[in-house]
């Protein structure tokens, strides 16, 4: 009998398996490895029949739950990132009796220790070419990449000095609110800095922005009040300083994307340490904290500093970047939240219409990039052609 003969069970010549061939009937290859096949061995060794893998419904179920519990996870870290840089915000509230120079000292080693072994991690154990983006300087294109990590430090740095700032004379709720209104600026300013396309409705949620900011600082003509007050003035504008460095910082970020994270995060933490001491040393303000508790807030900023972006990283992993910023909108909700349960202050009438409107134009500007990065055909685009305008 022949190998064909011992494959078919039958002597007789058959369209459905040929040495070598293709079965035309189930559409699979057949490889036979024939006596001439084998060089000068005698005895036939083996016979490789590769055939079709069973297709196995259990498995695609298997791995459409996974990516379910892939995206769910994602959404369960974006929460915990909002959760935890809202509790930074408390946190510096509660530290209110220290300059925010030293606070933002405080803060940024959250953001600086860490990534020291990350970079060296990098550089040394995996030997990523973490610095060849920067070296050597003689380069333009290096000097300009050297350039751009500083500003990305210098307008991250005051961002967060501004809104501690603005924590001393406003509500965490109503400084909180404000600097969230980044989003909708990004897209104004990344249309005149990087030539990004700019339509009619980002124009729409920038004045309702500004709108909603308008009433958070409580003009007389909605207070009733004689005047505006000072104290909302001063923190609105610290507020608005924290929105347009930030605005900057995200802007500048999308020019660095190319550049190695460790890299930029070191040299964000890293700048902004030395900046707010020297500012400190400067004007006679620099002190370590007093008492145990208030180490254990200071620390408790660094590590809380740190979870929330790690978290916030990693929640990009498991979820597309779209709904992950629109559950970062919840850290206004975990701010008043917090600020009615461990600082006894009630939002008014103001602050809650000021967020709603200001979490609105957020909410809009964050779904209309969302849809504007899906596939032409995908139904999301059609359903919401509107916000594409």
């Amino acid at each position: 009998m022949t190998i064909e003969d011992s494959l078919t069970g039958s002597g007789e010549e058959t369209p459905l398996i040929r040495s070598g061939g293709r079965n035309f009937h189930s559409n699979t290859y057949v490889h036979v490895l024939l006596p001439d096949e084998l060089g000068k061995r005698e005895k036939l060794t083996g016979v490789e029949v590769p055939f079709k893998p069973v297709h196995k419904p259990h498995r695609e179920v298997a791995q459409r739950e996974k990516r379910r519990c892939q995206r769910f996870w994602g959404i369960i870290l974006a929460v915990l990132a909002s959760t935890f840089l809202s509790l930074t915000t408390l946190i510096a509230k509660l530290l209110i009796g220290y300059h925010p120079f030293n606070v933002a000292i405080w803060r940024f080693q959250g953001i600086l220790l860490p990534s020291l072994p990350v970079l060296v991690f990098s550089t040394c154990v995996r030997n990523e070419p973490v610095f060849d983006t920067i070296r050597p300087l003689t380069q333009p294109d290096k000097l300009k990449t050297s350039l751009f990590l500083f500003l990305r430090a210098f307008f991250g740095c005051t961002a967060v000095i501004m809104q501690f700032y603005a924590l001393q004379y406003i509500e965490i709720g109503d400084a909180t609110v404000i600097s969230f209104t980044t989003p909708v600026f990004v897209g104004l300013l990344s249309h005149f800095m990087l030539g990004e396309k700019f339509g009619v409705v980002p124009i729409f949620t920038a004045l309702l922005t500004v709108l909603g900011i308008g009433v958070i600082t409580r003009p007389p003509i909605l207070s009733g009040a004689a005047e505006f007050d000072t104290n909302n003035l001063i923190g609105a504008g610290m507020a608005l300083g924290c929105m347009f460095f930030a605005t900057f910082t995200y802007v500048i970020l999308r020019w660095l994307r190319n550049v190695h994270y460790g890299l930029v995060t070191f040299c964000y933490g890293f700048y902004s340490v030395i900046e707010c001491s020297i500012c400190a040393l400067i004007i006679g303000v620099l002190e370590f904290p007093y008492t145990g508790m208030d180490w254990f807030l200071a620390c408790t900023l660094a590590a809380l500093a740190f979870a929330g972006q790690s978290f916030f990283t990693q929640a990009l992993k498991y979820e597309e970047a779209g709904p992950v910023s629109l559950i970062r909108t919840s850290e206004v909700i975990f701010t008043f939240l917090w600020q009615m349960i461990f600082l006894n202050q009630l939002p008014d009438i103001f602050s809650i219409v000021g967020a709603l409107t200001i979490i609105f134009g957020v909410v809009v500007t964050t779904v209309r990039k969302w849809i504007m990065e899906l596939p032409e055909e995908h139904d999301l685009r059609v359903k919401f052609w509107f916000l594409l305008k």
